[in-house]
């Protein structure tokens, strides 16, 4: 077992939930209403200390032993089953799932603060559960009454895992050029079931031994069907057989080709999955033909949430590791006292600087994620429609940018921690450089995040006829205009009034260069323009806890450990406003020139 890390107090998590975001209003859901606030907090509690005691110490083992091939079978470290156990023994991977099938009915904000904290202590592990529960979400929601009895309970338990498989060696991005097809069986009674042939890679968890079975979702076109994505079905897969009645038939012609050698995320298998080389794999048809591109898309949006959390998680990890490094670690002297005794190095500015950047961007990413799993619980279980849908159109318009912004900041924030730990940070013997290598997989999973800002850009702000990103820019304007009288956040509450202009300027010049046939501007932009979207919104967040935070200063004892961390609160705002969120001046800076150079430059000359 290797060094455990983890050192999360979970104070910021609780501060998100009951000060910032106001969880009593879930609570008046019927779902919900069994549950207290206290409760949360106590659910959080345990979090910790499962990462602390369990997770945590598995996340070098998972990084340095890996998953091993052994023909055809994929083996884990035996730290994750340990892990795998612990979870599943106390249903946390379907803590927000339905309790008739095993679930714990928790509301989704409250579960992702919890996968926050998890993927924090050992990202490569969620991977087998997310996957597990989120496959089983899709049947859930689209399989028959015979489906749900057949895989539910077990995949919300952790006896059976998931997995979801869309990407070929020929179709990555694109979905729609696939090769694997679906054939009626003829000798099946039931008409949904199909012969399955093909090949998918790059299927994480697509092989292990942490289940008696995997459960895959495939995508395939039926024979005859239409090209592209109209064409394509979506189809259970078993590893092994399931019969009717829940019980395992035999094995299912699912073979493991191989598995990736990877850059991080070693402890998580990365599979080439043959399907059907002996003519025998069968797949029963979810939903209705034609309509699988549709259905996996809830369950990528799902795992597109999910890349925000892991990066949240690790982000706020290499913090943790770093700032506690910075107070241990004695060397130099300062520079207003050049010839005085060596100072531990968090007394040096540009460490304190770093470490602000991880402790305001972690903190920014906790507050964006909760925020719209908040939103998610508001959709599912208001009970006025009109508040039900606003709350959905931000969980659709946000969603692009949770999985996108986190992930590229998140990758930026752990170069600093890395920094501050100097050549120790550079070397195996402390984690951040692992929290680098696991959290890079982020930006490419479901979707790189160029397609994250295509989405934005080409579907999202023009949801509803733009009204959506119209209240949006509306309610940030506002925001900041009745708090510029803030004698604390005067400044602060400018800088975002005059980004979020900027972003609005942005929006209106892409119709422009839609209506201009000047496209080439769109994709070059982008992705900025996500990232000045996305940290507006995340300012307002920050600016909202600085706020709270600020009105409760006044209230506790400066020193004692309320104290602290209000004032923490209090600089995080401060910091994420005049150091990053300043970011948008130069991006909208660089909009302005309209440069297409890169476009201009003729591709020999790269």
């Amino acid at each position: 077992m290797g060094v455990n890390y983890f050192r999360r107090d979970g104070r910021d998590s609780k501060f998100v939930l009951l000060e910032h975001l106001g969880v009593e209003r879930l609570l008046g859901y019927e779902p919900y209403r069994d549950f207290s606030a206290e409760d949360f907090a106590m659910i959080l509690d345990e979090a910790l200390k499962v990462g602390k005691e369990v997770l945590g110490p598995a996340l070098q083992d998972g990084d340095r032993i890996g998953c091993a091939y052994e023909g055809g079978k994929v083996v884990t470290p035996d730290a994750l089953k340990e892990c795998w156990r612990v979870l599943n023994e106390n249903g946390w991977p379907s803590a927000t799932y339905n309790p008739e099938f095993g679930g714990q009915g928790l509301p989704e904000v409250v579960g992702g603060l919890v996968g926050e904290i998890f993927n924090g202590a050992n990202m490569a592990m969620m991977t087998y559960a997310g996957l597990m529960v989120g496959n089983g979400h899709l049947i859930e929601d689209f399989g028959t009454d015979q489906d749900r009895a057949m895989f539910l309970e077990k995949m919300y338990t952790g006896v059976w895992g998931g997995t979801m498989c869309l990407t070929e060696p020929d179709a990555g991005s694109d979905v729609g050029a696939l090769r694997t097809k679906a054939i009626p069986d003829p000798e099946a009674d039931d008409p949904r079931i199909y012969k399955i042939e093909g090949v998918k890679r790059f299927i994480t968890c697509g092989e292990h031994d942490l289940t008696e079975n995997i459960i895959h979702l495939v995508l395939a076109r039926i024979e005859g069907g239409p090209a592209g994505t109209k064409g394509v079905s979506l189809f259970i897969v078993p590893k092994i057989w399931v019969n009717p009645d829940g019980s395992m038939g035999e094995p299912n012609d699912v073979f493991c080709a191989g598995i990736e050698h990877k850059m991080g995320i070693h402890g998580s298998s990365t599979c080439t999955l043959n399907f059907g080389e002996q003519g025998k794999c069968r797949g029963i048809l979810l939903g209705e033909p034609h309509s699988g591109m549709a259905k996996m898309f809830q369950m990528m949006n799902h795992a597109r949430i999910g890349c925000g959390i892991q990066a949240a998680g690790a982000t706020a990890s290499a913090y943790d590791t770093a700032r506690i490094y910075a107070k241990e670690r004695v060397q130099g002297a300062p520079l207003s006292d050049r010839h005085g005794a060596a100072v531990p190095i968090i007394q040096h500015e540009d460490v304190r600087r770093m470490l602000m950047n991880l402790k305001a961007g972690s903190e920014a990413m906790r507050a964006f994620i909760a925020y719209l799993l908040f939103n998610s619980d508001v959709a599912k279980h208001d009970p006025d429609e009109a508040e039900r849908q606003k709350a959905q159109a931000r969980v659709d318009i946000l969603t692009p940018l949770v999985k996108a912004y986190p992930p590229d900041l998140g990758y930026m924030l752990i170069r600093d921690a890395i920094q501050v730990l100097g050549g120790a940070g550079y070397c195996s013997d402390f984690p951040v450089e692992q929290y680098g290598r696991d959290i890079k997989i982020l930006s490419i999973w479901e979707g790189t995040n160029y397609i994250q800002a295509l989405d934005l850009v080409g579907r999202k702000l023009g949801a509803q006829g733009g009204k959506v990103f119209q209240e949006w820019v509306m309610e940030l304007m506002a925001f900041a205009q009745a708090n510029e009288a803030d004698q604390d956040f005067q400044a602060d509450c400018k800088l975002l009034g005059q980004a979020v202009g900027m972003v609005a300027d942005f929006a209106q010049r892409f119709a422009g260069y839609f209506k201009q046939g000047r496209i080439s501007l769109v994709p070059m932009f982008a992705t900025r323009f996500l990232e000045c979207f996305a940290e507006t919104v995340l300012a307002k967040l920050m600016l909202e806890q600085g706020l709270i935070a600020g009105g409760k200063l006044g209230t506790v004892d400066p020193a004692s450990a309320d104290g602290l961390f209000y004032q923490g609160k209090v600089a995080s705002a401060k910091f994420f406003c005049r150091n990053i969120l300043t970011n948008v001046f130069g991006r909208y800076a660089s909009l302005k020139t309209e440069d297409l150079s890169a476009m201009e430059i003729p591709e020999e000359a790269f």
